[in-house]
């Protein structure tokens, strides 16, 4: 799936997207009447794009409705000087129709909110930077760090050393979680949106799975310090060779923890 593009990194332009009425210097009534229903009905698309399709983004809602708000205004006086005017008493039907077409693009208009629009480019972004900039790496040093099995304790005291950054990393990787709220909380303002959405169940689940595995790897540690302990209590007073049964099957225990945690 192709990635978002950067935020506001397209200005659109009235042109892009509507024709735009020109008006003469010398317009008659009837011009100016045929010039007010055309810019309604071309309104009236604009914003039912606006409140019901997605494909459109959303600076471009944006520009759209602040252009259509300026539009309604225009749009509203020139219908009140065409009222005034001598020959509206000839065109009351079409005057009629403007006027319910001005309530129906209001009453859309009333559906959407720049502010909305704009909360969420916001929350994009900080997606994207939480994303890309700082949760993600952060998430996929944690994961390369979790899966390094390249040093093994050679020494009980290594072993203990091991432990203790094992801990530490737990503690780490539990703190991540504030982080990972903050991109939730982001992606969770940026409704409709389903990349975002797949993106965060993804980041999620890899988190999931990262907590998963720092707690599995104390308690491994634990086991296996427990197990090494145990060998050398029982081993401690033994010259290898003279090892009987039960000494024999806790070094073979131990040799398979060992190997579990650390193949």
């Amino acid at each position: 799936m192709p990635s978002e593009p950067d935020v506001m990194t397209w200005f659109p332009r009235r042109e892009d997207y509507e024709e735009v009425q020109v008006v003469q210097l010398d317009e008659t009534y009837d011009e100016k009447l045929i010039r007010l229903l055309e810019t309604i009905e071309t309104s009236q698309t604009n914003i039912k794009e606006v409140v019901d399709k997605d494909f459109l983004g959303l600076e471009e809602k944006i520009f759209r409705i602040l252009d259509l708000k300026q539009d309604l205004q225009e749009l509203t006086d020139l219908h009140k000087e065409l009222e005034k005017g001598e020959e509206a008493s000839k065109y009351a039907a079409e005057l009629k129709k403007a006027k319910v077409g001005l309530i129906n693009l209001q009453a859309y208009m009333n559906q959407v909110d720049c502010i909305e629009f704009a909360t969420a480019i916001k929350n994009q972004f900080l997606f994207q930077v939480g994303a890309k900039e700082g949760f993600g790496p952060w998430l996929a040093e944690s994961e390369k760090r979790i899966n390094n099995r390249d040093d093994k304790p050679k020494a009980f005291e290594e072993l203990s050393t091991f432990e203790n950054n094992a801990c530490a990393f737990l503690k780490e990787v539990v703190k991540g979680n504030k982080m990972l709220q903050r991109v939730q909380h982001a992606a969770e303002g940026i409704k409709g949106n389903v990349f975002v959405q797949e993106e965060m169940s993804k980041l999620s689940e890899r988190y999931y799975v990262l907590c998963k595995k720092a707690d599995q790897r104390v308690k491994n540690l634990q086991h296996l310090m427990i197990e090494w302990q145990r060998l050398d209590e029982i081993l401690a007073p033994t010259d290898p060779k003279d090892m009987d049964d039960l000494q024999t099957k806790q070094f073979l225990v131990f040799l398979k923890t060992y190997a579990l945690y650390f193949s």
